[in-house]
C-alpha cells in the first residue's frame, strides 16, 4: 500500500482526532467512566499504610499544625519521609474538610494531573495527537492507577509532580520543571532520582551542546533541588538524631544478585507482564517482527528528550534494585509504559486502522480481566475493597453495643480504626479500646492479611467468636478462655 493510500485511509478513520474538541469529549469520557468505577471507593476507610501512616499524617498535621518541617509528624507516623504531600492534603482538608470522601476526592484530582500529564507527555515525545490520545486511554484502563487513585499514599502525588517535571524540562520551562522537581523531592526520597537525572542530562548537554555559556548558566538551576533535599537531611537530623529513617537504611540490600532479582521481579514484571500488560507487550513485539518483515523504516530519533527518560528509568531502577520495594512504587513507570504500547498500536494504522481499535479494544478487556486479584492481597488491584469489607464488618460487629463493657485488643493493620471516626469504620465507639493488643484484653480481633499471619492467636488460650470473609480476607475476633 502507497503513502499516500495509507495516510488516505488513516485520516478517514482518525482525522477527527486532530480537532481539540472530539479529543476532549473522548477524554471526559474516559474520565466520566473512570469515575463511575471508582465512585463507591471515594467512601471507603482508609485500610493498611494508607491508615497507619499516611492518612493518619494528614490527619496528625490537620489537628496539630501545618508544617513542612520535619518535627510536624512523629517519626512513627512520617517514616521519615518528606512531608510535602501531607501538606498539601492537610490545606486541602482545611478547604474541604477532613472527611474520607474529601481526601480520596483529593487524591482522585491528582489522579487526573497524572492522565493529563501523560497525555501532554505523550504529544511532546511523539507529536502524534492519536497516540497521545491512545496513552491517556491506555493509563486509565490500568488496574494500578484505578486502585491507588482513592488511596492516600505518596505515589500518586510523586507520580504526578514527576511527569509535569519532565514534561517542562523538555519545553525548557526549566522554572516550572524546577518547583515540580522540588515537591517531588520533598514527597519522597526517590524524588532525588529526577534531580540527579537532571544533571546528569545537563552534563550530556555541556558535552555536546554548541552553545555551552548558555547551557551552563541554565544548569546551575538544577543545583537547587539537591540544595532543598540537603536541608532536609540537616533538618531531619537534628529533629529525629538521624539524617535518613533507620528502618528504611536497614532494608537497603545492594548485593548484585538481589538488585538483578528486584529488576526481575517490580520493575519489569509490572510494567509488561503484570495486571494484563503482556497483552501489550505482545501487541508491541509484533509490531516490531511485522515492521522488519515489511522492511519498514522503524523511527526512531534518539533526542534528548529520550536521552533525559532513559537517564531517569535507569536510576529509578538502580534506586529500586537496591531499596526496599512494593508494588505500589512503580506507577511512576506507567506513563513512560503506555506510551510505548501506545506506540506499538498506533504502528498497526498502516496496514489498516480497524487493528489500532481491536489493539485499543484488547488492552480494555485485558484489563477488565484483571482489574481484581481474586487470591492474594495487593494495594494496586481493585481487591483491596475485600480487605477493607471484612474489617469494615468486624468493626460493625463489635461496635454494635454488646460489647460496650469489654476491652478489645486491636494491632496493624487494624490497630487505628477504632482511634478516630475520620478513618472512616465508625462515628463513635461502644467498647473499650486497646491499641497495646496486651494479654489482658478479653478480646482480640485477627484479620488477614495482617496480624494472624505473623502473630496467629494461641488456641489454647484463645476461642473463636465470630469471623467475617470477603474474597481472600477475612476479619476474626478471639475471645480469651
Amino acid at each position: 500500500m502507497s503513502v499516500e493510500k495509507e495516510y488516505t485511509i488513516a485520516n478517514k478513520w482518525f482525522g477527527w482526532v486532530d480537532k481539540a474538541i472530539y479529543r476532549n469529549i473522548l477524554m471526559g469520557l474516559a474520565w466520566l467512566v473512570f469515575l463511575m468505577v471508582k465512585w463507591n471507593d471515594i467512601f471507603l476507610p482508609y485500610f493498611w499504610d494508607e491508615m497507619g501512616a499516611y492518612a493518619s499524617g494528614v490527619l496528625y498535621m490537620y489537628d496539630h499544625g501545618i508544617s513542612i518541617m520535619p518535627a510536624a509528624l512523629p517519626a512513627s507516623l512520617s517514616f521519615g519521609h518528606p512531608l510535602m504531600m501531607h501538606v498539601v492534603f492537610s490545606l486541602f482538608a482545611k478547604v474541604f474538610g477532613p472527611s474520607v470522601a474529601s481526601l480520596h476526592v483529593c487524591n482522585l484530582l491528582f489522579t487526573y494531573l497524572l492522565s493529563l500529564g501523560t497525555y501532554l507527555l505523550a504529544y511532546q515525545l511523539s507529536k502524534d495527537r492519536l497516540l497521545s490520545l491512545i496513552s491517556f486511554l491506555l493509563f486509565l484502563m490500568q488496574p494500578m492507577v484505578l486502585a491507588l487513585s482513592t488511596q492516600i499514599l505518596l505515589e500518586v502525588f510523586l507520580a504526578m509532580n514527576t511527569i509535569f517535571a519532565l514534561l517542562f524540562y523538555m519545553r525548557k520551562h526549566y522554572v516550572l520543571a524546577i518547583v515540580f522537581c522540588v515537591f517531588g523531592l520533598l514527597t519522597k526520597e526517590t524524588g532525588l532520582v529526577l534531580a540527579i537525572a537532571f544533571l546528569t542530562h545537563r552534563i550530556y548537554l555541556l558535552l555536546f551542546d554548541q552553545d555551552k555559556k548558555k547551557v551552563f548558566k541554565e544548569s546551575i538551576l538544577f543545583l537547587l533541588p539537591l540544595g532543598f533535599f540537603f536541608a532536609f537531611l540537616l533538618l531531619t537530623k537534628a529533629t529525629f538524631g538521624w539524617y535518613l529513617h533507620p528502618g528504611n537504611l536497614g532494608n537497603l540490600k545492594p548485593s548484585l544478585g538481589s538488585i538483578l532479582q528486584k529488576t526481575w521481579d517490580y520493575p519489569l514484571e509490572i510494567s509488561f507482564k503484570d495486571q494484563g500488560r503482556l497483552v501489550l507487550t505482545g501487541i508491541c513485539v509484533l509490531a516490531l517482527v511485522v515492521a522488519l518483515i515489511r522492511k519498514n523504516k522503524i523511527r526512531f530519533k534518539l533526542d534528548s528528550d529520550l536521552i533525559l527518560l532513559g537517564i531517569y528509568c535507569f536510576g529509578f531502577i538502580a534506586f529500586s534494585g537496591i531499596a526496599a520495594v512494593l508494588d505500589r512504587y512503580f506507577l511512576i513507570l506507567l506513563p513512560f509504559v503506555v506510551i510505548l504500547f501506545a506506540k506499538g498500536i498506533v504502528y498497526f494504522k498502516r496496514l489498516h486502522p480497524m487493528l489500532v481499535v481491536l489493539g485499543v479494544s484488547l488492552a480494555y478487556i485485558a484489563s477488565v480481566f484483571n482489574l481484581e486479584n481474586k487470591t492474594r492481597f495487593t494495594e494496586v488491584d481493585l481487591g483491596y475493597r475485600h480487605m477493607i469489607k471484612a474489617n469494615t464488618q468486624m468493626l460493625d460487629f463489635v461496635n454494635s453495643g454488646e460489647y460496650q463493657n469489654d476491652t478489645i485488643g486491636f494491632a496493624f493493620p487494624l490497630q487505628l480504626a477504632a482511634v478516630d471516626s475520620r478513618f472512616g469504620y465508625i462515628k463513635e465507639r461502644h467498647f473499650n479500646l486497646d491499641t497495646s493488643f496486651s494479654k489482658t484484653c478479653q478480646y482480640r480481633v485477627y484479620c488477614y492479611p495482617g496480624n494472624m499471619e505473623w502473630n496467629a492467636p494461641d488456641s489454647n488460650a484463645y476461642s473463636l467468636v465470630k469471623k467475617f470473609e470477603s474474597g481472600y480476607a477475612k476479619s476474626f475476633l478471639y475471645k480469651k478462655k
